[in-house]
């Protein structure tokens, strides 16, 4: 009896494994194709687990097959899932869980955080991320292509990180993280946010700085943005902002 429960019980994935899978995760539209989406993907990231958790190749080979059916969710949030479906794993490894449990629990969780990873970081942090990144170029010229990279990459590391770590502890009791807006007014106001930014920001630059070379770049770019979006709401926000980019970027280049 001893040892079938010894035999029986729950085998946790090395914290090595768990970031060599993470590390994986971040390739995970690199096979992307129309039959499976993301389903090589995914099962190229929890391929390492897999191994730890079935040293025998035919089960092994089984629990890879669950992960190449198909598959699709936001490239950030299917972190969480990944990090979920090893804990599974561990579960169904040990004889506690069902194998259906963890086609069950990608298939549930996949579209809803694929809408929710497309409404936050899609929608509205790489916009203020390309908003910072156009208000800031009369000020630092083509590097204002680093301040995107830094802001938008300061907050989807960690934030991917977060979910993947999140995502393991919890496992199939994962909901939905509060750190992302889920209701449409949510994710509105965090666009907006990120529109009034500038009224802000702007004053208090110039106070501390003095105007830029050629100050009325700022302004015209800012004012573009907010007349755009109040007037042609139909653009939308990410589409007026990447426009207020490109004409920062034009008079940076001194075009007119």
């Amino acid at each position: 009896m001893e040892a079938t429960a010894a035999a029986r019980a729950v085998r946790r994935v090395s914290t090595g494994t768990l970031a060599r899978a993470f590390f994986r995760s971040l390739f995970l539209q690199a096979a992307w194709n129309p039959r499976g989406m993301q389903n090589v993907g995914f099962a190229d990231a929890i391929a390492p687990a897999l191994e730890e958790l079935y040293p025998d190749p035919a089960e092994r080979a089984k629990a890879a097959a669950r992960h190449l059916e198909f598959f699709n969710c936001h490239p950030y949030l299917a972190a969480a899932i990944l990090g979920g479906a090893i804990r599974l794993e561990e579960r169904v490894a040990a004889g506690e869980a069902p194998p259906e449990s963890v086609s069950r629990f990608k298939t549930t969780l996949g579209p809803p955080f694929a809408a929710l990873g497309d409404g936050f970081f899609w929608l509205a942090l790489r916009p203020v991320a390309a908003l910072a990144a156009a208000v800031t170029e009369p000020f630092l010229g083509l590097g204002c292509v680093l301040v995107f990279l830094g802001l938008y990459n300061a907050v989807h590391l960690p934030v991917r990180v977060w979910l993947f770590a999140t995502g393991y502890s919890r496992g199939k009791e994962w909901s939905t993280p509060s750190l992302v807006p889920t209701s449409p007014a949510g994710r509105r106001s965090s666009r907006l946010a990120g529109l009034s930014w500038p009224a802000r920001w702007l004053p208090a630059r110039f106070s501390r700085q003095g105007l830029p070379h050629r100050p009325f770049h700022v302004l015209l770019v800012a004012s573009t943005i907010v007349v755009a979006y109040a007037f042609l709401p139909g653009l939308g926000v990410t589409r007026v902002t990447y426009i207020a980019a490109l004409l920062g970027l034009a008079l940076g280049a001194r075009f007119f």
